[in-house]
């Protein structure tokens, strides 16, 4: 995390913190650094490598009263207001919290602030900050109001007599989340349309009482409040899962940013799903918190193409004459977690059309300098850029004590760059002109951006006016209209911007046909941006559209009505779908009807299943979606369904022949054994599941016994025999299995192999005994080893089993810091990185199955190509030999110990309704339980095994920190 943002977790398994692309500008990064020998501005300054043809000042440092600067924001008359926590990451016990809001003024335009103002004190670690329009109680032409986010809080603060000095505090909304300090109310800005935007972080659940009802946003996401109305208006998103920072193109589009990595197109992600003004209904019909979990949210949150992941803070875009004109519309951002200022080129996106991707371009700033933390950017009046600077070799708060002694509470810089030459460049004065515009809703044309936005700030529009003459203007206008016969046209224009504005327009319009209207994007090509803002669109609009007797419904094209019921999967609509499938399933589109059946069968009715399966006969699609659909999910054996599948035993073509004999084990239909028996020695495609469909009809074990060791039968049918086996005799299955491991020299199969052993320890135990007896060859356990890696499993028995017969004697030792420290030491004393590359891509290491570095390597971890940057050589260590000493939310594995004697480990997916999805690290196949198959669920810790140092040496061991540590150097 940074001071900010970040959050540490082992960096195995931790998808968002620590998990980077390889990168185009290679410049070094960490988290917790040793502190400067020189804390002087100027030790810092030469730090810095400079983009050519700019230069950097110092505008502002702890010397005037702003240690670590958190946000910085303009107000009219060219100052800069600096909201500073030295709180930060917990109140000192017994000390009085005094975080401040400071005035910066240079008084004589040299480039160096020469006046400061203590405008507000007494804070505890607040977060945001924006300027406001004058509240009506301000009676002063100097005075001012501006919004602050502090805890649960959203303060507006006023100078009345324009003394510079707060006279009024009011808390103007309440019941922020704080679950984590740096994760509260962040990095404000006020979009176009006249809404304050605020961003809060994964841990916080805000439950916000307004006017117009609660208002509930648990987890990620950003919110929009309206002054004028007092609307709120929340945003779940799941990804970005720590945003800190917006800014608007000049079209109005929101580019995000955040600190657990990436950048984001967050107009999909404006379509509430808890607009309903009722406080007692709020939220009733919206999407439920957990669908936004990381593992359901559709697409990566919208995530825009960059070069790799880097980690930002603070965004702004260039727009002024000082700049030069080739980097004008450029985004920049700060990298405090690589210590630098970053550029961005928005290019449309050509895979996914309603979007944009950014390319990366030379950085703005680097340094060597740890505590060269850029969290925030903002343009100033005379076009410079300036950087707030928290100055902290330590940024976050799980990889280092809340009181490490390292950590900078008394240093804070604000720098300045501008163009080489221009260093004394005219301020813009907004009370000391007449400004075009002024008058109008968003004074466009305006000399500069920052010019533009302060007119904006003042006069805070609650809708965008003007025309447009090119598609992103004409986006613009589409995003502010309300009705729906304009939007209409929207949702069929040729562009897919235009039409993804649609949909969001579409969603805020309180109307039963405004769902309709959005569903007409689907006529034209789809990409995920649209997707993913229609799919929040039905539930957005769903207390509008989902009331008896669903008329609207009935004039849905089948395409349309396919998506609402996939997406809403409501009672109510599952009704109206049985009427349609009943009456027309036949003769509807083929696209139609499998997705209305998808959305059907997985609510495990048998009459919907006996359906599903009639129509079926006709379409081979569904029938292979219903036997999915059965053989993951069981449910009660359909009345009339024995004699259509013994029809398709019996003269259906092998497709059918395959999904009937899963249909006929999952609905335990004893009738069809003496069918589906002589299906043994059909063709190849047959087989399997023929014997998976025996095995649970209760055929005798002796049918399948011969076929596990049958080198003449496909390696898919020996698998489905080895796991008919396990479940009945897993101590026999593990002995068989043995058998055949010299046969097996490939990954997948050895997969395909251990998986159905691994859920039953009878088995594996007899399979390592039977290798104690007579082991196997040494490279069929080095990929053993590799395989049960990647699977997560780090079983002592087996890892032992097959350790041994490598000739593996060294142990784990249990955690001692001591240890860790002598390790260290070797490691940046003597440590080969070289050799240690060697050691990560050996096969008996591991690493590779699951971890990717320079696009070569697994996918169950993270890549590992920044890894160096972000985490010490002594938390390398423990990650690697310890991987369950520290472990963040989100990433803790689940071990499920099931009813019929199974044991299972993978991520859970979701736990809700009675069912809890696992996915399968092996296999990556996701399988739900019923609550009443589950005797015991508990958290596993990390699914990285312990016992991967048992085969190395410690050189070996030394030798692969030091190449991890200097990944991304």
């Amino acid at each position: 995390m940074k001071k900010v943002l970040l959050s540490f977790s082992s960096f195995w398994f931790c998808l968002i913190s620590i998990s980077f692309a390889q990168q185009p500008a290679k410049k070094k990064g960490i988290s917790v650094g040793e502190p400067p020998a020189d804390h002087s501005p100027e030790a810092e300054l030469k730090s810095f490598k400079v983009l050519d043809g700019f230069e950097v000042n110092l505008f502002a440092s702890e010397v005037d009263g702003i240690p670590n600067p958190i946000a910085i924001r303009w107000d009219e008359r060219g100052r800069l207001w600096v909201l500073q926590t030295s709180d930060y990451p917990q109140p000192q016990p017994g000390v009085a919290s005094d975080d401040k809001i400071i005035i910066l003024e240079d008084t004589d335009h040299d480039g160096r602030a020469d006046k400061h103002t203590v405008f507000a004190g007494g804070l505890s670690q607040p977060m945001g900050m924006e300027l406001a329009p004058r509240d009506a109680g301000v009676k002063s032409p100097n005075g001012h109001s501006v919004y602050v986010g502090e805890g649960e809080k959203l303060w507006l603060m006023h100078d009345d007599d324009g003394d510079d000095h707060v006279d009024r505090r009011e808390v103007v909304l309440r019941g922020f989340g704080t679950g984590d300090t740096h994760q509260c109310l962040n990095s404000f800005i006020w979009a176009p349309d006249g809404a304050l935007v605020m961003h809060q972080g994964l841990h916080c659940y805000s439950r916000v009482t307004t006017a117009l009802g609660t208002k509930t946003l648990y987890g990620a996401g950003f919110w929009h409040y309206y002054p004028k109305s007092g609307r709120l208006n929340p945003y779940p998103t799941g990804m970005p899962a720590n945003a800190w920072g917006t800014a608007f193109t000049k079209w109005g589009q929101p580019i995000m940013v955040a600190g657990a990595a990436g950048m984001f197109w967050a107009r999909p992600m404006e379509v509430s799903t808890s607009l309903e003004e009722d406080s007692q209904v709020s939220n009733r019909d919206g999407i439920p918190h957990f669908l936004l979990g990381r593992f359901q949210l559709p697409y990566s949150g919208q995530i825009i193409k960059t070069d790799g992941l880097r980690k930002f803070c603070g965004i702004d875009i260039v727009g002024n004459s000082h700049w030069p004109e080739s980097m004008q519309e450029e985004v920049i951002s700060g990298g405090f977690f690589e210590n630098a200022v970053y550029r961005y080129k928005l290019v449309p996106d050509k895979e996914f059309p309603s979007g944009m991707q950014a390319l990366e371009q030379s950085p703005l700033i680097t340094s060597d300098n740890v505590a060269f933390r850029p969290i925030d950017i903002r343009f100033g009046p005379e076009g410079a850029l300036y950087i707030a600077d928290w100055y902290d070799p330590i940024i976050g708060h799980y990889q280092a004590s809340f009181r490490h002694p390292n950590r900078d509470a008394k240093h804070g810089r604000i720098w300045r760059v501008v163009a080489k030459g221009q260093t004394n460049i005219p301020r813009f004065n907004i009370s000391e002109h007449e400004v075009p515009g002024m008058k109008g809703v968003r004074a466009r044309g305006q000399p500069s951006r920052w010019l533009d936005y302060q007119v904006h700030r003042m006069q805070l529009p609650e809708q965008q006016e003007g025309a447009w003459t090119e598609e992103n203007g004409h986006a613009w206008h589409v995003h502010g209209l309300a009705d729906l016969l304009e939007i209409e046209k929207a949702a069929e224009d040729d562009s897919p911007l235009v039409r993804l504005e649609a949909v969001v327009a579409a969603a805020k319009v309180q109307s039963p046909e405004a769902i309709k209207v959005a569903l007409k994007v689907l006529d034209k090509p789809m990409d995920n941006f649209i997707e993913r803002a229609l799919w929040l669109a039905v539930h957005a609009t769903a207390p509008q559209w989902k009331k008896p007797p669903f008329e609207i419904l009935n004039s849905l094209p089948p395409k349309h009505l396919a998506f609402l019921v996939e997406k809403d999967g409501s009672a109510e609509l599952l009704g109206v779908v049985r009427t349609m499938l009943a009456e027309k399933g036949v003769s509807m589109p083929a696209e139609t009807r499998r997705g209305l059946v998808a959305a059907l069968v997985r609510e495990r009715q048998p009459d919907d299943m006996l359906l599903a399966l009639k129509l079926g006969v006709q379409d081979q699609a569904v029938l292979d979606d219903l036997a999915d659909a059965a053989s993951q999910r069981g449910g009660k054996t359909p009345d009339g369904a024995e004699a259509p599948l013994m029809r398709l035993l019996q003269d259906g073509t092998e497709a059918q022949k395959a999904a009937a004999c899963v249909l006929a084990g999952a609905w335990k239909l004893k009738s069809t054994v003496a069918l589906i028996r002589p299906l043994l020695q059909a063709g190849a495609s047959i087989r399997a599941p023929a014997v998976t469909a025996l095995s649970r009809l209760g055929e005798p074990m002796e049918t399948f016994e011969p076929l596990i060791g049958d080198a003449q039968q496909p390696w898919p049918v020996r698998v489905a025999a080895l796991t008919a086996v396990v479940e009945k005799k897993p101590a026999l299955a593990g002995k068989l299995a043995a058998a055949s491991l010299a046969s097996i020299s490939d990954t997948d199969t050895l997969r395909a192999w251990l998986t159905p052993l691994l859920a039953w320890d009878a088995a594996v135990a007899a399979l390592a005994q039977a290798l104690d007896a007579k082991p196997c060859s040494a490279d069929v356990a080095k990929l053993a080893l590799t395989t049960l890696t990647a699977a997560g499993r780090g079983d002592a028995v087996l890892t032992t089993a097959f350790g041994k017969i490598l000739g593996v004697k060294n142990t784990v030792p249990a955690y001692d810091a001591a240890w860790v420290a002598a390790l260290a030491a070797e490691v940046k004393s003597s440590g080969a990185a070289a050799k240690g590359k060697a050691v990560f891509h050996a096969p008996l290491s591991g690493c590779t199955a699951c971890h990717k570095v320079g696009g070569q390597g697994g996918i169950v971890g993270p890549e590992l190509d920044a890894v160096g940057r972000g985490v010490p050589v002594e938390l390398l260590i423990e990650a690697v030999v310890w991987p369950n000493r520290q472990i963040k939310e989100g990433y803790v594995a689940t071990t499920l110990a099931l009813k019929d004697g199974r044991r299972l480990q993978g991520y859970k997916v979701s736990e809700t309704g009675g069912e809890l999805q696992l996915r399968d690290l092996l296999t990556g196949q996701v399988s739900r339980f019923t609550a009443a198959q589950i005797q015991e669920k508990q958290e596993a810790g990390s699914l990285m095994p312990e016992g991967l140092i048992m085969n190395m040496t410690r050189e070996e061991l030394r030798d692969l920190i030091a190449y991890l540590a200097g990944l991304g150097k």
